[in-house]
């Protein structure tokens, strides 16, 4: 059975406060040339704190892990209401989550003009962490090893979210990525989408040094042929792969791991579909590399 890992976002789309200054100037969040945040626009840690949990999701199932959420629901962080903390809990108990990672961005002083607190630190809970030290430790090992920030440490608090007695849980962890109350943070970090990206892979990367599963990177290729005998996680990367690449018309396949018939017969219709009438002579147990590359590649029929 896989890990499971619930993925909070902190706050709701509209919670008092929990948002920064007034920016100087206007932001271009995803590169796309088009400013998403106006000049003297305070922008909200929600937003923030769902770009990163949506691409943090991506790694984790990526890397074979089960999830799920708290706190926000699709990639759309502009119309989570602020669920209670304690529902937060309750859900995640009933889930059998085996662990529970909380994302924020932090704050210092009066809300309405910026200060030079910076710098990255991960919460355990200050009586019931359970196995969280060792799982913060090795995150925060990751986050500080990326974009240089201040390296605040681990920190024990009694915070709702990093209760692992009341969540049912093995470890629960409390990230908060950059403080949105510096202009630098705030502005080159929190209102950055690479930046999301790059935390989610550091946490990723340092759930699974803690867990011991072998890390996926996003352009990751498998370098062995496919077959029904293949390690799961590949099993999945090719069962993703083909969702994208065959026609609208077709049922998608449930990326499981397991290939059964369905992942056969998607693979033989990939090869028909690129006018690979040799392979047809094959069961479509096997996907070679020829086919991993053209799939890496994103070749459509």
């Amino acid at each position: 059975m896989a890990i499971k890992i619930n993925v909070d976002a902190g706050h709701g789309s509209n919670t008092a406060g929990k948002r920064t200054p007034p920016m100087p100037q206007a932001i271009d969040i995803n590169g796309d040339s088009e400013n998403d945040i106006i000049k003297g626009e305070q922008y909200r840690e929600h937003y923030a704190n769902v770009g990163v949990a949506n691409f943090l999701v991506k790694e984790l199932e990526r890397c074979g892990f089960d999830t799920m959420r708290t706190g926000w629901d699709d990639d759309n962080a502009y119309d989570d209401p602020d669920q209670a903390l304690s529902d937060r809990q309750r859900a995640i108990a009933k889930a059998g989550c085996d662990y529970s990672i909380s994302i924020h961005f932090n704050a210092f002083g009066d809300g309405k003009t910026f200060n030079s607190a910076e710098g990255v630190e991960v919460y355990i809970h200050n009586q019931y962490a359970g196995q969280s030290k060792k799982l913060a430790e090795a995150v925060l090992n990751h986050l500080v090893g990326g974009t240089k920030q201040k390296d605040r440490g681990v920190m024990p608090a009694s915070l709702a979210m990093c209760n692992g007695n009341n969540m049912d849980v093995k470890a629960a962890i409390l990230c908060e990525l950059a403080f949105m109350t510096n202009l630098r943070e705030a502005t080159e970090l929190m209102a950055n989408e690479g930046f999301w990206e790059e935390c989610a892979q550091e946490i990723c990367r340092g759930v699974c040094e803690y867990t011991g599963i072998m890390y996926i990177p996003k352009d990751y290729i498998p370098e062995k042929a496919i077959t029904p005998e293949s390690d799961p996680r590949d099993i999945m990367w090719a069962q993703k792969k083909l969702n994208t690449a065959l026609p609208d018309w077709l049922p998608r396949l449930e990326v499981d791991g397991n290939y059964g018939s369905k992942t056969r017969i998607a693979t033989l219709i990939y090869w028909d579909g690129l006018g690979w009438g040799r392979h047809m002579q094959d069961d479509g147990t096997k996907i070679g590399k020829s086919t991993r590359e053209a799939l890496a590649a994103g070749r459509n029929q």
